[in-house]
């Protein structure tokens, strides 16, 4: 794994540590960052109904129903926050934390939740076959690819989703008054983030997927795209 892959890794996995030994993950972000106006601003245009995976505009497109697959890539603790479980949908998570990946198997035994799988798997790479998956969310995890990674990830989610699948995809909003900010929180929780332009990106994005809708009025620029 790529030295950059292995830095977020092991940033998840200290989230995750931090997690149970009750330590904020912004432990190590300055005082004056915390308190400052900048931050504060920044904190009202992010959450889980606005940037997160569980933003209702996610689920409307996606429109997950009985037998659906959806592959939530990068999933962090969605099944812990956001309980994709009770989608109609089954469930299959990936992510290259292995901390978080044991979090999430063990929340599923614990809660006897019935799951398609949780993979430790980067998102060039991933365990499934062609054509598998009917949806997909990709959500808060491009920021740390650069624009190289990003084409071998969406290439691969090409190859896992069937034609004409849906999928959710974002990227920094660089345009956004706030993107520095969230780039700075980054740093200091251990995970640079990666500016790429909104053309580059939508140069590699285009050949593979059809974009239906884009939101560009947050930090985060989110694609509600297909399969081609």
């Amino acid at each position: 794994m790529e030295d950059w892959l292995q830095q977020i890794s092991k940033a998840y996995d200290l989230t995750v540590k931090q997690r149970k030994d009750n330590i904020s993950p912004f432990a190590k972000a300055p005082a004056e960052f915390k308190n400052s106006k900048e931050f504060k601003d920044f904190q009202k245009t992010i959450g889980a109904t606005t940037t997160g995976s569980n933003a209702p505009e996610n689920k409307k497109f996606l429109n997950p129903k009985p037998g659906m697959k959806i592959l939530d890539a990068g999933c962090c603790a969605n099944l812990f926050n956001y309980r994709f479980d009770k989608w109609p949908s089954v469930y299959y998570g990936v992510d290259i934390s292995p901390a978080l990946i044991d979090a999430m198997k063990d929340f599923a035994e614990h809660r006897e939740i019935s799951v398609g799988g949780l993979e430790v798997a980067e998102l060039a790479e991933m365990p499934f076959e062609d054509d598998f998956f009917d949806i997909a969310s990709l959500i808060g995890v491009l920021e740390y690819a650069d624009l190289n990674y990003c084409a071998a990830g969406l290439r691969e989610l090409h190859r896992v989703l069937k034609k004409g699948a849906r999928m959710v995809v974002d990227i920094p909003n660089m345009a956004h008054p706030h993107v520095q900010t969230m780039f700075k929180l980054e740093e200091y929780l251990g995970r640079p983030n990666i500016g790429k332009s909104r053309t580059e990106f939508e140069l590699i994005l285009d050949p593979l997927f059809a974009t239906v809708e884009v939101d560009d009025s947050r930090v985060m620029l989110k694609y509600f795209v297909k399969g081609l």
